[in-house]
């Protein structure tokens, strides 16, 4: 699977993951994995309509989770590079049991929300996403803090227990 990040952002498709880490690892393609904005016409073109505005020649695709499955299990993208974009850890914990290979996820941005408390400057977390992330550790997938690509590296794991 041609996975040059996955990414953790509640933003989903924003200026620092097109900019800032589609400069440093130049993608061919940035996917939105997200049910809900796949469903929705009007909000799918509007993330889709970053392609207009990249720097770079770009594919923005927005999907649901089956799709995104179905897509990066297909034979014909091995010579894309691709960002994957989800929106929570309970997302993506979703995707890696429909069959998701991966060892290593970037947490970009999760911000205030009331009941969160902060893990680190562009980080924000409550019980139910501890217990995601931890789920995830569990299956062997390193968790990484970063917001850009120059960003200091933050092992999400140590700041968790560094909460409890």
């Amino acid at each position: 699977m041609p996975l040059v990040l996955v990414r953790i952002d509640d933003r989903l498709v924003h200026g620092q993951v097109v900019v800032g880490w589609g400069m440093h690892l130049n993608p061919d393609r940035i996917i939105l994995s997200s049910d809900t904005i796949a469903s929705s016409p009007w909000e799918k073109d509007i993330y889709m309509s970053a392609e207009a505005t990249a720097p770079y020649p770009l594919t923005i695709s927005v999907m649901s989770q089956d799709e995104t499955i179905s897509f990066l299990n297909g034979h014909l993208i091995e010579k894309e590079k691709i960002i994957l974009l989800v929106e929570s850890p309970q997302e993506l914990v979703e995707l890696v049991k429909k069959g998701l290979k991966i060892d290593k996820v970037n947490i970009g941005g999760m911000h205030y929300k009331q009941g969160k408390r902060r893990l680190a400057q562009y980080i924000f977390v409550d019980e139910r996403d501890i217990s995601f992330f931890k789920e995830l550790s569990k299956m062997n997938i390193q968790l990484e803090g970063r917001d850009v690509p120059s960003g200091k590296k933050i092992n999400i794991i140590d700041m968790i227990v560094s909460l409890q």
